[in-house]
Parts: structure tokens; sequence; C-alpha cells
């Protein structure tokens, strides 16, 4: 029988909080389409596209509107989940569902829900009614906005990585808002790209920006490649710029980034990219006096990380 997407599911093995937690897919696909999106390349995500027929770009519901909603309300008032997370292979803001009032009616579900606390995790923007609705529960939430430093930048090698999504401006004025309002909020710098997002015109102008609007929290992983993303990334970004990335990187060392799902399988920065890397970017998130983690710090042998004033090993709970 085919994978295919539900609905809701536990935390998957390997990842952060397993089993504490659930994941909720309300549709397949994602409007933002970033050529670097691992969901692509999922088993389940192809089959329910397939069998929706659709594309991954033009996300469809998994099922209607009114059957969607009731089965949302259903769960969430069993008692059964204490926190959830949106989402593992979508976007809870793609555009669409926002501009339709979809997103709001679930999140509206959720809020009156026995669920505890909502995870986002987005690269789009929220409306007016959601903003509003976080704001009026802000212990309920936890707001992840994904964002990279070198979106700052005019003629980014990786301006194609935000070709599908709303500007840099308005995503950050929104994760500001909602850090006003008291939820707590954190910038999740991802994917970043070792030597681009880094730099010093980069990593300095957009943690200027984030402490203009008072984002004090950052988390931050990098790019992982897998032969599921090689033809969308070739298809955006220019050979010699691809190449330079991909010379970084231990094709030797592949790894599943969750046991047992081979369509996991992915490749790390070789250690000596990543080492330099990290101790940069934290060496300025800790100079400028931020709270910051790093997804999989412990990978990156020999990096001493009691150099800096917090603890940035991420247990998970950094974002919840």
């Amino acid at each position: 029988m085919n994978e295919t997407i539900e609905l809701f599911s536990p935390g998957s093995l390997g990842t952060c909080w397993y089993g504490k937690y659930h994941y909720m897919e309300p549709w397949a696909g994602c409007e933002h389409a970033c050529p670097y999106c691992y969901a692509r390349s999922r088993k389940a995500v192809k089959n329910t596209l397939s069998a929706k027929g659709t594309v991954f770009s033009r996300p469809v519901t998994l099922m209607p509107e009114n059957e969607l909603l009731a089965a949302i309300q259903k769960k969430t008032g069993s008692g059964e989940i204490d926190i959830l997370k949106l989402s593992r292979y979508t976007d809870i803001f793609s555009p669409a569902f926002v501009e339709n009032g979809l997103s709001f009616k679930i999140l509206k579900i959720l809020v009156e829900s026995k669920v505890r606390r909502i995870i986002i995790t987005t690269k789009g923007v929220p409306d007016e009614k959601i903003i509003s609705l976080m704001a009026e529960n802000g212990k309920k939430f936890s707001y992840n906005a994904a964002a990279r430093p070198s979106s700052v930048l005019t003629g980014s090698p990786l301006a194609c990585f935000d070709s599908g999504l709303k500007s840099l401006d308005a995503r950050m004025k929104a994760a500001a808002r909602i850090a006003a309002s008291g939820v707590q909020t954190t910038v999740h710098m991802d994917p970043f790209v070792a030597g681009i997002d880094d730099t010093d015109a980069a990593l300095g102008t957009f943690l200027d920006l984030l402490q203009e609007l008072k984002l004090n929290r950052v988390m931050f992983s990098y790019l992982l490649f897998s032969a599921g993303i090689m033809e969308t990334m070739r298809g955006a970004l220019k050979p010699d710029t691809l190449e330079s990335i991909l010379a970084d990187y231990d094709f030797q060392g592949t790894h599943r980034v969750l046991p047992g799902q081979d369509d996991t399988e992915s490749q790390s920065l070789k250690n000596e990219i990543i080492k330099a890397s990290v101790e940069k970017t934290a060496g300025e998130l800790d100079k400028r006096g931020f709270e910051f983690v790093l997804c999989s710090l412990k990978s990156v042998r020999g990096l001493d990380a009691t150099k800096y004033k917090r603890n940035m090993i991420c247990n998970g709970t950094f974002y919840a």
C-alpha cells in the first residue's frame, strides 16, 4: 500500500521531542515551492499529490473543507494531542489558504481545542485576523519565522530561494508584531548556506534588521542536500553557484535524517566548513546578545560550545 499524507501523525523517530508532539498536515503541497524543500521528494507527499492530480506548487486540501475542519475539531478536542506542530510537509500560511480564510478557521479551532501548545514554523505572512487571534491567545502559540540572511542582499546568488515568498520586510514585520504581542517568537535562519549566509554583508545586515525589530531569539540550521532536491536546485541556481555550494558537502557521508526512512537520505557540510561557519555565526550572535541555538550542533566535531554565554545545543524545547 502506498504511503500517503495523514492529517495527524505523531512526532517521527529521530526528531526533536519524539513522541511528545503531533504534526498536522491539512493539505498536500506548498505554494512557496522552495527549490531546496525536502518535502517534495518524500514518498507520502508525492503519492498524495499524484492521487489528488496536482503538483507541489499547487496545494490541495486532504479532504473537502467542511470535512477537514470537522476532522480537525474532533481530533484536537479529544485530549489526545498536547503539542501540535504545523507542519512537516507544508506551510499553514500558504498564501491561497490565508486569503480564502481557511488558515484562520483552522487556527480558531486549535485555539478552542484541548491542544496546549501550537508550534508554527512558516515562510508565509499571516493576515490581520490571524495576528489578532494569536495575540489574544499568546500562551498557546510558538511562532517561528523562517528567513535567511542573504535575503537582505541585492543580487544575492540565492535570490531564487525566495522567489515564491512574500517580501522579507513583510515577513519580519509580521514576526515583530507577533513577538510584541507576547507570543514566543523565534527567527529560524533556515536553510543556512555556509559561505553565503554567513558573510559579513549578509549576516551583519540581517542581524541589524532583527535587532531593529526587537527579534532577539534565533535558531539556525544548515542546508542539507539529497537526491530529491537536485533537480529543482539545478533548475533554480546558476551552475557555478550550485557547484560552489556542492564543493562544501561530503557526498561520501550519506546518512538518513530519520531512521528507517530511505527518502530522508542526505549529505551534510564537510566538518571543517560547518565548524568555521558555526564559530563565526555563533560568535556574532553571542556578541550581539541574541538568545540562540543551532540544530544538530552535536554533529559538529571539534566545536567548543563552552566559549559562548549560553548553551547553544537545541534539545527541541527552544522553539517550543
